[in-house]
């Protein structure tokens, strides 16, 4: 500011003087005056000066002008920087709580991703449990059914016993209901095909028979036999007269001897007496041949049992009293064994049993490997 002002001055300086030349200086002494080329000349040089002077001063001008943009330019420029500054320490500070974050991010992945792992882990051992769990639960079920088709197949071979072998295939199919599985699909329909069969079997009470024979060998100790049984005596319907001493002594004396010697008729061929001891084994050989045929129907010989119950009704009808109530029931219990059906064709539940074990074997190996 200082140099303008000085410019300033200088220019006022010049021009005033230039105005005043033609003024007389009291001073000084007076010199000639100046020549019109002269003048011009003066003139001339004056307004070079001048231009010279205001271009200088537009100079300086512009270059203070200049210089104050510049200072402005640089008192934006160092707020922009400033601001930038800011703006970076900022973004450095966002940038560190970013990398913070991330951090943090990259901590909570690495724990998401072994909690993950873990999780896998567990559900793979779940899913290897619950594997183990169902194969389990399979071979659980094939061994109780398992267990009730060779169960029903024994009462089929040693007892014949059509009725508890339906029972335990029935107790077998409804334990393969309860679980609804696919792979069990072939056990159920062999099961049930060999529940058609027994189903449509005729009945045959062995157990009734058996208890019958039972029975029947319990009673015979107490059957009356055939010499020990007394002919029946028609009562007297003559009139009671009034009799004297011997006469009544001798009719005492003559039904004590009638008595003491009896006369009897007895149809077909004639059997020796008995004695005591011939009476018990008679009795006791008549008890085991019912026991015997008992344990033949049991083991499903039809010969034995037929024979052993014929040989028995023919003791019977021999050597027992057929008039007592007893030993006619006896006879016609008998007879109505042999005349019963004994046995019939009994099919076996071995495939129900062979499909059951081939599929135990089949899952015990898939398991193994």
């Amino acid at each position: 500011m200082q140099s303008v002002v000085l410019l300033l001055t200088i220019f006022d300086d010049l021009f005033m003087n230039s105005s005043d030349v033609s003024v007389a200086q009291p001073d000084q002494p007076e010199t000639p005056p100046r020549t019109p080329r002269e003048k011009k000349l003066v003139r001339e040089v004056r307004a070079a000066i001048g231009i010279a002077a205001l271009a200088c001063i537009l100079t300086i001008l512009g270059s203070i002008e200049a210089q104050r943009e510049i200072q402005e330019s640089r008192s934006d420029l160092q707020k922009q920087l400033a601001e930038l500054d800011a703006a970076s320490r900022q973004a450095r500070a966002l940038a560190g709580q970013a990398q913070n974050a991330t951090l943090d991010i990259e901590t909570r992945l690495s724990n998401l991703d072994g909690r993950i792992t873990d999780t896998q882990t567990q559900q793979t051992a779940l899913a290897a449990l619950y594997r183990d769990l169902s194969i389990n639960k399979e071979y659980a079920v094939l061994a109780e059914v398992e267990q009730a088709v060779a169960i029903a197949n024994q009462e089929l071979l040693l007892a014949g016993d059509v009725r508890l072998a339906i029972r335990a295939m029935e107790n077998a199919e409804r334990r393969l209901e309860r679980v609804d599985r696919s792979g069990l699909q072939g056990i159920r329909r062999i099961v049930d095909q060999d529940l058609r069969r027994l189903r449509a079997l005729p009945v045959v009470d062995l157990s009734g028979m058996s208890l019958k024979l039972e029975n029947l060998a319990n009673s015979a100790d107490t059957l009356p036999l055939a010499a020990s049984a007394r002919p029946s005596v028609a009562p007297k319907t003559k009139e009671q007269k009034p009799e004297g001493f011997w006469s009544s002594l001798s009719n005492r004396f003559l039904t004590e001897l009638g008595q003491a010697v009896r006369i009897q008729r007895t149809e077909g061929a004639s059997l020796p007496p008995l004695a005591p001891d011939q009476t018990f084994f008679l009795r006791q050989n008549l008890r085991l041949r019912l026991l015997t045929a008992r344990q033949a129907l049991l083991s499903h010989d039809e010969a034995t049992y037929r024979g052993d119950l014929r040989l028995a009704s023919r003791w019977l009808e021999s050597w027992y009293d057929m008039h007592d109530r007893a030993v006619q029931k006896t006879a016609e219990s008998l007879h109505q064994l042999i005349d019963a059906p004994s046995s019939i064709a009994l099919p076996d539940v071995s495939s129900s049993l062979n499909a059951i074990r081939d599929l135990q074997t089949t899952h015990a190996s898939g398991h193994l490997k």
